[in-house]
């Protein structure tokens, strides 16, 4: 077995496979913090706050950039290898082509364990601390900007004006809350109450939770001949966040959803929203599965087509690789697209990629294989 000969080619693969990782992920965190600075940046107190949430960005990124590394490092390797001329050394010793395909399945596997691993568990988990941090800093800009006898009208629609604040634990002696977002039935109303406590948010919602306590609600509206107001002993209002979703399910908390929660949720298919809701949740827990799966997948299309083909440069070979990369995407787009829609099932939606890439294998590698046995048997020589 040449033992050596595949220690010297995953020396080789190893080392452009961890600066591939490190180098699209930077990349793929650039183009985040191009949609996430105008989100992160009015929340953030400082700029170290500013970078800790957004590096909980990079796990989930990671779920494509490994993928994407092990296919540029396999292609850029070999690609080396026969600009080099070894490829055609090692094959003029009597090693048989198809025996240097073992180190790269090997590593496959060991890559498909750790894309798996990020994908599923390490990525989602990022994701909700993610989450976690912003609707926390969205809640502490809120009570940052709150100041005792001062009119606060960071809330739309809405003027609060509070005699005394406890920003640890968030309560409030005395308050005024005059609101003018109460539909056209109104035009607006006052709201006095002699305490109050503001409520971090939940895991259903983030939005703010403003509750009150032995208060009076006075209409502010045109002159009539009727005059009614109310009191109460508590009242709760909710404040929406500035970094508003619609709702737990939303794009951004799908994400970072767990593996179970996405299985219970696409199991409601009561109403059509819910139905296209279901396929979404059901498109995302399959693709945790089937895009680290295209990892194994890559040798047996990759190999043949880099050792039988002539030397094209890194270049060529670099590009070739992310136009592989950028179809599987493609496919899974379109597919997901028909499952949202209803016209596939959620599952086939997802596994797209890894259909196109067993009949890409399933071409190439049988006819490579047979080649290299004729080959094999026409020189004479005893290769395993």
């Amino acid at each position: 077995m040449p033992w050596k000969l595949y220690k010297y080619i995953l020396n080789k693969f190893v080392s452009t496979f961890a600066a591939a990782i490190g180098v699209f992920t930077v990349l793929f965190l650039i183009d985040q913090a191009s949609r996430q600075v105008q989100q992160l940046a009015p929340l953030a107190s400082s700029v170290r706050d500013f970078f800790l949430s957004f590096l909980l960005l990079a796990p989930p990124l990671l779920a494509y950039t490994i993928p994407l590394a092990f296919l540029i490092s396999m292609i850029w390797t070999l690609e080396q290898m026969k600009q080099e001329r070894e490829l055609l050394a090692i094959m003029a010793s009597g090693i048989a082509p198809l025996r240097l395909l073992t180190p790269f399945i090997a590593f496959s596997v060991l890559t498909f364990v750790m894309a798996y691993v990020v994908t599923g568990y390490v990525g989602p988990a990022s994701f909700r601390h993610y989450n976690t941090r912003l609707v926390n800093m969205a809640r502490q800009s809120f009570i940052n900007d709150l100041k005792p006898g001062a009119l606060f009208d960071g809330i739309q629609g809405t003027l609060l004006l509070v005699g005394g604040f406890d920003r640890n634990s968030g309560r409030i002696d005395g308050l005024v809350m005059i609101r003018s977002d109460l539909g056209e039935a109104e035009t607006g109303e006052i709201i006095i109450a002699q305490r109050g406590e503001i409520q971090p948010p939940s895991a259903e919602s983030n939005d703010l939770i403003l509750k009150m306590e032995n208060g009076t609600i006075h209409p502010v509206a045109s002159a009539g001949n009727e005059y009614r107001s109310g009191s109460f002993d508590s009242l709760v209002s909710r404040i929406q966040s500035q970094t508003p979703r619609t709702n737990l399910r939303a794009k951004e908390y799908l994400m970072g959803a767990s593996n179970e929660d996405l299985r219970s949720w696409s199991g409601e298919t009561d109403n059509e929203t819910n139905r296209r809701l279901a396929a979404m949740y059901a498109v995302e827990v399959n693709r945790r599965l089937a895009f680290p799966l295209t990892v194994l997948l890559y040798p047996f299309v990759v190999f043949p087509a880099a050792v039988s083909s002539g030397r094209h440069g890194k270049i060529t070979a670099f590009t070739g690789s992310l136009l592989l990369f950028l179809m599987n995407f493609l496919l899974f787009s379109v597919g997901s697209r028909l499952a949202y829609q209803g016209m596939i099932p959620a599952a086939l939606g997802a596994w797209f990629p890894v259909i196109f890439l067993v009949l890409a294998g399933l071409a190439v590698f049988p006819i490579f294989t047979a080649i290299q046995l004729r080959g094999t048997r026409a020189s004479g020589v005893n290769r395993p």
